[in-house]
């Protein structure tokens, strides 16, 4: 049958026949339409667990291939070999994959699933060896840091006010005046620290 009947017959999309193929699933006879008893025996031989369910499917034997079909040289039990497909390569029928697409294919989503084990097993390990922080813990370490600076530096001018006074022979109300004005305007062209927690 052909790959729409096939979908009809599975209850699935076309562009989830589409994707069986793309992963070497789909047998095919030489007339070029699809090998159904083969194609429905590869199709059962994926796990049968998944995220903690289980697919209820019926148990088939291994079909009867004609010798020389590409189903024949695959030995039984043994999934199909199909090269790797990056992200990049896998289309759909609406376009370019999306991995935040809520309505993904198995293939496609168990794809999406092991990147991101891999890239949140990779954070694990970047952060045991220090290379990575928590993001609020570090915000709040600056705006901290940053409103202790801010502080001292408002402090400043009272403190050395007296001193340049005593020096400079002044009034150190006026000196403290002039360098507290100074100070603030420093600060207001840095802008207050905003803690983003």
């Amino acid at each position: 049958m052909t790959q729409a009947e096939f979908a009809r017959r599975r209850g699935v999309s076309k562009k989830t026949v589409t994707v069986w193929k793309g992963n070497g699933l789909l047998v095919f006879g030489d007339d070029g339409l699809v090998d159904v008893d083969a194609t429905e025996w590869n199709l059962d031989q994926r796990p049968a667990k998944y995220r903690g369910g289980v697919a209820h499917r019926p148990v088939r034997s291994a079909p009867e291939l004609q010798p020389g079909s590409a189903a024949a040289k695959q030995k039984p039990g043994q999934a199909p070999r199909s090269e790797p497909v990056s992200a990049d390569e896998i289309r759909t029928d609406e376009g370019p994959y999306d991995p935040d697409d809520p309505n993904l294919d198995l293939p496609a989503a168990v794809r999406r699933k092991e990147n991101f084990l891999g890239l949140q097993r990779k954070q694990a390990v970047e952060k045991e060896a220090g290379r990575l922080v928590e993001r609020a813990a570090a915000e709040a370490l600056f705006f901290d840091t940053a409103r202790d600076l801010r502080d001292a530096w408002l402090s400043w001018p009272a403190r050395i006010a007296i001193v340049m006074a005593d020096e400079l022979r002044v009034d150190p109300r006026a000196l403290t005046t002039v360098l507290t004005a100074h100070v603030q305007q420093h600060l207001a062209e840095l802008g207050e620290p905003e803690c983003q927690l």
